[in-house]
């Protein structure tokens, strides 16, 4: 911990977040700003506008990740890079991934009021996409900037309305002229709400986060057959609806028995002709699968496929299942974890470790520089949703620990 440090304006913080909030906010006290939509792109030139208040050089790359640049006393060193990611689920509340790049702001506005120098620059990352409600896979932007998927391939990608990718970042004003990626990076901070229950159950303020978990999606497709619902004999019909339904439930059933290491259950589903007086004759569905453990992911996709053998077999219907999209787990930087243990520890705040089982942008620059993920509680540990919460001296105490560590790991002029 770095003693000289001004404390994080708590106050401006709360009330960034509380703004942000309120573009895309849904009835229910949540937030509904897809990746690419206008709401998205309300927040993301707000927080261009606040990188710029606070003297900070804002630049956008060719897939639309932001940066907000604070240079060092050494520019040629590579930044320290704080954030996480302004777009929501569809809805989602008001703190997964904006806390961590509002945060960043913080950091760099209470160094620019101690006037603190520090030796690497400090760069605040809006990343595209993350959340992959839109457009699919999520963490994209955070992908491409580490070469695990290239730039034309997240530019085709569409959404369920056939929008691309491509197109949408031309019509918000979000593609940019800078190169993805390819540059260094010294060190990558994060920090996010838990979205799970632990931090709160136990009363613990701060996580550093030790490991990710083994993750893969699934995608089935069931074909069946035409027919009038209000003719066909019921003993003659092929519904393809209907077996999707018993997949369904099964996938549920195996995600079940695998709690707590492991979760999986159907998510989406498209249907068609979705006609009322129309037997469906092609149902779609997807599911994600983690686990902590690479056998347990292993089995819950053996069982998964073994069930819609089983269903296939029993009703005559074709269904077709592949596994894509797999991450491996890996552990984050021991010296980052146990740095971000001995800030919060300097600060007075109790912390842990803890593993996620969910997808962060850190888990794409683990592969280009040391990255720290850090967790505060949330209520109820309740996320992607609208009743997602943070309490405000959550949000405080995340947001200096990420100070403390950004101006270490940035070393001070």
């Amino acid at each position: 911990m770095t003693a000289s440090l001004p404390p994080i304006d708590a106050e401006r913080l709360w009330s960034d977040l509380m703004t942000i909030g309120a573009i895309g906010e849904t009835q229910g006290g949540g937030s509904y700003r897809p990746a690419l939509s206008d709401a998205d792109r309300e927040a993301r030139a707000l927080f261009r506008f606040w990188a710029r208040e606070a003297g900070l050089t804002v630049t956008t790359d060719a897939i639309g990740n932001i940066f907000a640049r604070r240079e060092g006393s050494d520019p040629i060193l590579p930044p320290v890079v704080i954030g996480s990611h302004l777009d929501t689920q569809m809805p989602g509340g008001k703190f997964d991934g904006v806390l961590g790049v509002l945060a960043g702001l913080a950091v760099v506005r209470a160094l620019n009021a101690g006037d603190i120098r520090t030796r690497h620059p400090i760069e605040i990352v809006d990343w595209t996409n993350e959340e992959g409600a839109r457009f699919q896979p999520g963490v994209m932007g955070s992908a491409v900037f580490a070469g695990k998927l290239p730039l034309e391939e997240a530019l085709s990608r569409t959404d369920p309305d056939g929008k691309m990718l491509a197109q949408e970042l031309e019509r918000t004003g979000q593609a940019g002229d800078a190169p993805v990626g390819g540059r260094p990076l010294h060190r990558y901070l994060e920090l996010h709400i838990e979205q799970g229950p632990e931090l709160e159950t136990s009363g613990t303020q701060i996580a550093a986060v030790s490991r990710t978990s083994f993750m893969c999606s699934g995608y089935v497709t069931v074909n069946g057959e035409n027919g009038h619902t209000q003719t066909t004999p019921m003993s003659a019909r092929r519904n393809a609806l209907t077996a999707a339904a018993r997949l369904i439930l099964a996938i549920d059933e195996i995600g079940a028995a695998e709690e707590p290491l492991g979760m999986v259950s159907a998510s989406t589903i498209n249907n068609w002709p979705n006609n009322r007086v129309n037997i469906p004759h092609r149902t779609e569905l997807a599911y994600a699968v983690v686990h902590m453990e690479e056998e347990g992911r292993r089995r819950i996709m053996d069982r998964i496929e073994a069930a819609a053998k089983q269903i296939a077999q029993e009703t005559g219907l074709e269904i077709d299942l592949r596994h894509r999209h797999f991450r491996e787990a890996f552990d984050f930087s021991p010296e980052l974890r146990s740095a971000v243990r001995e800030t919060a520890d300097g600060l007075g705040l109790s912390s842990c470790e803890l593993p996620t089982l969910t997808a962060h942008d850190a888990l794409s620059t683990q592969e280009l520089c040391p990255t720290a993920l850090i967790f505060v509680p949330c209520r109820d540990g309740i996320s992607h949703s609208e009743r997602e919460w943070a309490e405000p001296e959550h949000v405080r105490n995340g947001a200096e620990v990420l100070l403390h560590m950004a101006a270490h790991e940035a070393g001070l002029a």
